[in-house]
């Protein structure tokens, strides 16, 4: 039972917090019981001042008990606010988080993620102090399973050679750096209005969308140090592998609902990978010499793959790491590319985007 003095703080903290929220924080999320509450407990424990702070879950309609979870929160921290997402996609849900958000500034996180403690405070700062238009921490990968398998694909997609040019799942910094892209986002409110929100026809890839679109209106980006979060990596083979055939297929459906390049260029570089050894496959069948480029493309592949291996081997301090990471990284690598070039499939199939490729062309000539 509350007594009297209890609710009437309860009451003050929220009325202070309707009137000088400073940053709002959006979580999208959708059937997410298993994380929901360590997400919202580390965020929670930040040291950023809760009197100005306010937390909007944008839920997707969970049906797993995560809603019922968020209930509990919203009942104990009147900062805390539960909001429906009836699309049940992410672009919705952050679209519909910004829409509602009171503060000057707004961040997304994960629900499937943990994050340290100066994690928000770090992130404000860095996006005050350096006049950035967009600021990220760095994202370290952790198994949602204790198998050695979990632990070799963590490592994988935390080596370069998995993840390319997203540096903010490997480096460590001691300064702010600019880059291209961070993970989540943290923007004043009114730029994110100004770019017009998140593409909504992007059900994955809208962040690298937002980040590209950012970036051509001259914004900065900064990666921020001592800001981590922890994120729950995928680690059983059946939804780690379909959601690199899925983010590769979102990669090239990119295409077709955005005006411009949605993704950078190294996204599709398992398209090229995969592409390659097909194309020198088929033509081998007709061309006999055409073998030795499919060798020369499979072997040069196969020589940086150990090579990666290795060092994974190496800074994991486990030499059963060398024997997995290959088949960790080909995988990965194939699955991704696959999805890519199905992805095209789907694309050339699209008479609207051959309408908007046509009306470019004319506009170029």
């Amino acid at each position: 039972m509350i007594g009297g003095s209890d609710l009437r703080r309860i009451v003050d903290t929220a009325e202070r917090t309707v009137r000088t929220a400073r940053l709002s924080i959006v979580i999208p999320c959708r059937n997410e019981r298993e994380f929901i509450g360590n997400c919202l407990d580390s965020v929670l424990a930040n040291d950023f001042p809760k009197e100005e702070l306010e937390i909007l879950i944008v839920d997707g309609m969970s049906d797993d008990g995560t809603r019922e979870i968020v209930t509990e929160y919203t009942q104990r921290y009147p900062f805390i606010r539960l909001i429906d997402n009836p699309r049940r996609v992410t672009p919705y849900a952050l679209n519909i988080g910004i829409a509602a958000s009171r503060g000057e500034i707004v961040m997304r996180i994960d629900a499937h993620a943990m994050y340290s403690a100066e994690y928000v405070r770090r992130c404000v700062e860095a996006l005050r102090l350096y006049d950035a238009d967009n600021v990220g921490g760095m994202r370290r990968s952790i198994p949602r399973d204790d198998s050695l398998r979990g632990k070799v694909i963590v490592e994988c997609m935390s080596h370069r050679f998995g993840v390319g040019g997203s540096r903010y799942r490997y480096v460590n910094l001691t300064e702010p750096e600019p880059v291209d892209a961070v993970p989540f986002f943290c923007c004043r409110k009114e730029k994110l209005l100004e770019l017009g929100g998140f593409n909504e026809r992007l059900t994955r890839a809208q962040d690298m969308d937002f980040n590209i679109r950012l970036h051509r209106a001259g914004g900065k980006m900064l990666l921020v140090p001592g800001a981590t979060c922890f994120y729950y990596q995928r680690t059983d083979w059946t939804s780690f592998l379909k959601r690199a055939f899925s983010d590769g297929c979102w990669v090239v459906l990119g295409f077709a609902y955005a005006s411009h390049l949605p993704v950078s260029p190294r996204h599709l570089v398992p398209l090229a990978f995969v592409s390659g050894v097909v194309a020198a496959a088929l033509t081998a069948v007709f061309v006999p010499p055409a073998r030795w480029l499919l060798l020369a493309i499979l072997g040069s592949y196969l020589v940086a793959d150990l090579a990666a291996s290795i060092d994974v081997a190496r800074k994991a301090r486990d030499g059963r790491y060398a024997f997995m990471a290959p088949l960790v990284f080909a995988a990965f690598h194939s699955m991704y590319g696959l999805g890519s070039l199905w992805g095209c499939l789907k694309v050339a199939a699209m008479p609207a985007f051959w309408r908007k490729a046509a009306a470019l062309l004319e506009a170029k000539i």
